[in-house]
């Protein structure tokens, strides 16, 4: 029996594969708990960092401890969304549901400060950047979504957010990022490469 999943590393901060850890006398260290669920030590092949992994099932890597570090966030959305992004993230990775996704909501509101928008209303500056045509109709929707969530997030009687919640949340507002600050940072790097 074999395991292997890539991460990034909660001691190293590098995106490496875990191999699995030998013990002394040469075997893998895995315990079978169930005939389900499995536990297994994976190092870092970079750091040589411990990871204690859980295999739920078929699925490998259910559970991690310490828990993997976040993805990085592309350096072309501007410095303080980016910031929010990364915090939004890092809440995510510590399980921190609430606090991720109003922080992914404070990215979508910054982003919307910075594209233009006037109103105070967090609905009507959506409506008006897309009224102005700086976002499309799937991303107007996009960010009423994180809006959504966000506030239920922020405000004390409200619906709890779950994993799969904020799970969306994050990769939703990743997205929306992508969309507005990387893509178009992308086809001018290509252009000026081309000299167009």
């Amino acid at each position: 029996m074999s395991f292997t999943i890539s991460i990034y590393c909660p001691h190293c901060a590098r995106y490496t594969a875990l191999s699995e850890a030998s013990t002394q006398h040469h075997g893998p260290c895995i315990w079978k708990k169930s005939t389900v669920e499995t536990w297994w030590i994976g190092i870092c092949n970079s750091c040589q960092g411990p990871v204690l992994v859980q295999n739920l099932q078929e699925k490998v890597g259910s559970k991690m401890y310490p828990t993997p570090l976040p993805s990085e966030t592309d350096e072309r959305i501007p410095d303080g969304i980016r910031i929010d992004l990364i915090e939004s993230k890092l809440c995510f990775s510590a399980h921190a549901y609430r606090g991720s996704t109003v922080l992914a909501c404070r990215a979508i509101q910054s982003t919307r400060l910075d594209k233009g928008a006037t109103t105070k209303d967090l609905m009507k500056q959506i409506d008006e950047l897309f009224g102005k045509g700086i976002i499309t109709a799937d991303l107007k929707e996009w960010a009423h979504v994180i809006r959504w969530v966000g506030n239920d997030a922020a405000h004390p009687n409200k619906d709890v957010v779950t994993v799969d919640d904020a799970t969306d949340i994050l990769e939703l507002c990743e997205q929306f990022l992508h969309t507005i600050y990387v893509a178009p940072a992308i086809a001018k790097e290509r252009r000026e490469l081309r000299g167009r």
